[in-house]
């Protein structure tokens, strides 16, 4: 039996809209994330950077259980639905990006507790990443926002968000060419570099979410 038009349609927003609820919550982690990284850039206290630690485990745990919520909605549907297999696949790329999210910071609080210092320099290198990657994220979620809009943006969106990407990872390689170069001790410097490439990580995945959209949009427009 064909399944209605329009009660697919029904199910296909409905997946879209828990899924931009998971991508709303995983920004929101992100966000508590580089509060993070600037209050340790700023030689905030260990406590400050414990709390703010918690956060981001709570928003962990909270965006874990919309992932598992999205994903037994798509399941519940299965193969009623046009392009299931990239409904799993944009599920799962925005849930990488909380477990990013959730150990960049771990290693932000391990620095700390290193009393590690890393300069201006390096300060100002850390920020314009952290901060061309929020863009980045931003411009993943307007384009998830568009695709149940039926808004001629999506395109313009994508596009944004593979410009970001390609912005965070040009300030990535910088930021690493200077903490090679700079004379941290080794265990600091293994992790910040790690810091640094998780953060240039979380916009790669935005970019394969938007890859995903991009092919979602062919189907669904």
């Amino acid at each position: 039996m064909t399944l209605p038009r329009d009660r697919e349609e029904d199910f296909r927003l409905n997946i879209l809209n828990l899924i931009q609820d998971q991508v709303r919550i995983v920004l929101n982690g992100y966000k508590i994330l580089l509060d993070m990284l600037e209050n340790f850039l700023n030689g905030a206290k260990t406590e400050v950077l414990e709390e703010i630690y918690l956060k981001i485990m709570k928003n962990d745990e909270e965006a874990k259980e919309k992932t598992r919520i999205v994903e037994k909605e798509i399941s519940n549907v299965g193969a009623l639905l046009t392009s299931r297999e990239n409904f799993i696949r944009l599920a799962s790329e925005i849930d990488k990006i909380a477990d990013i999210t959730e150990g960049a910071a771990f290693r932000i609080l391990s620095l700390s507790k290193m009393k590690t210092k890393l300069g201006k320099n390096l300060n100002k290198l850390f920020m314009d990443l952290g901060q061309s990657v929020l863009e980045t994220l931003t411009a993943m979620r307007e384009a998830l926002l568009a695709t149940t809009l039926n808004s001629s943006v999506i395109y313009e969106k994508i596009e944004a968000t593979e410009k970001y990407e390609k912005k965070s990872d040009d300030f990535y390689r910088t930021l690493d060419l200077e903490l090679l170069s700079s004379e941290l001790k080794v265990g600091q410097l293994l992790l910040c570099r790690e810091v640094a490439e998780m953060i240039e990580d979380i916009a790669d995945n935005a970019e394969r979410v938007a890859d995903i959209l991009r092919a979602l949009s062919i189907a669904i427009f």
